[in-house]
């Protein structure tokens, strides 16, 4: 009986982390995986965090910009900007303003934010492959 190895792609702890290949996972929802070669990865994980972008954009949800004097500004900041170029687009196409009066609103909000923290944890699994951390 042949001996099975635990983990044939150890990571390598000094291998450097591909920050160009993150940037792009950031930007393009699913375009790191599909540069890793893991396509049903990449077509999955780019239709659900687009999905959920849409489906808040669509119910009034906010894009919310950090704001001086309010901390929790920062944190939800940080996980609209996660859905990287749907992000940018919108704002400039002047969506995402968010109405407060609108009964989607907050459920609109929830959808932005699980978007892009999603998408946040999308780039870390690239990080991960990448590394040869998991197939």
């Amino acid at each position: 009986m042949a001996e099975r190895k635990d983990d044939e792609r150890a990571a390598e702890p000094g291998k450097p982390v591909p920050w160009g290949l993150l940037v792009l996972s950031w930007l393009v929802p699913g375009l790191g995986h599909l540069v890793l070669g893991k396509r049903t990865r990449a077509i999955v994980f780019a239709a659900v965090i687009l999905a959920a972008f849409v489906t808040g954009i669509l119910l009034d949800g906010e894009l919310t910009l950090p704001q001086g004097g309010s901390p929790f500004s920062w944190l939800k900041a940080f996980a609209s900007a996660g859905s990287g170029i749907a992000f940018v687009l919108a704002r400039l196409a002047g969506l995402g303003h968010g109405d407060p009066t609108a009964v989607g609103f907050a459920f609109g909000d929830t959808f932005l934010y699980t978007a892009g923290l999603m998408n946040w944890l999308v780039v870390l699994d690239v990080s991960d492959i990448a590394r040869g951390v998991k197939e």
